[in-house]
């Protein structure tokens, strides 16, 4: 991997681990996309972009998109290996999932804070893409999840 991917893949991966991204607007965003599809933001949730929730009651996420060419060169498995190593857990699960119906394979980590983080890998409408998801509290079954949440991952 040259230089450039390699700075480009080690500054999404912090942006990843950490949950932030860079501001470039300041106005409500009502909806996301996520991989083709549309989903409307819940009142009173708090967005970065059209492609990141920051806070819907205790509930985070946002996604990375990926190439085919960067999932052919283990991409995927470089960022969850070095989201790993920036965050302080107690335990990790691996697990799968799925998301739009989509099967996804990852690992839920419950953090040293008390919140579990969920990190995934799969396909939503044929795109590949990491899906990064934070919960105050450790969903465990479906019925935990609210309709929102439903919209990112199902047990």
């Amino acid at each position: 991997m040259n230089l450039q991917k390699r700075l480009l893949t080690t500054f999404v991966i912090v942006q990843i681990a950490l949950g932030t991204s860079l501001t470039w607007a300041q106005e409500r965003i009502d909806s996301l996309t996520y991989a083709k599809a549309t989903i409307k933001v819940p009142e009173g949730c708090l967005t970065e972009s059209e492609y990141q929730i920051l806070d819907c009651n205790g509930f985070s996420a946002q996604w990375l998109y990926l190439s085919e060419e960067m999932v052919k060169q283990g991409v995927n498995e470089q960022i969850f290996s070095q989201f790993e190593q920036q965050i302080t857990y107690e335990t990790k699960k691996n697990i799968k999932f799925t998301s739009q119906n989509q099967k996804f394979k990852g690992s839920k980590y419950l953090l040293v804070n008390g919140t579990t983080r969920i990190i995934g890998f799969g396909r939503v409408n044929g795109i590949p893409l990491i899906l990064n998801l934070g919960f105050e509290k450790d969903p465990k079954n479906n019925s935990e999840l609210t309709e929102f949440e439903k919209n990112f991952i199902s047990f």
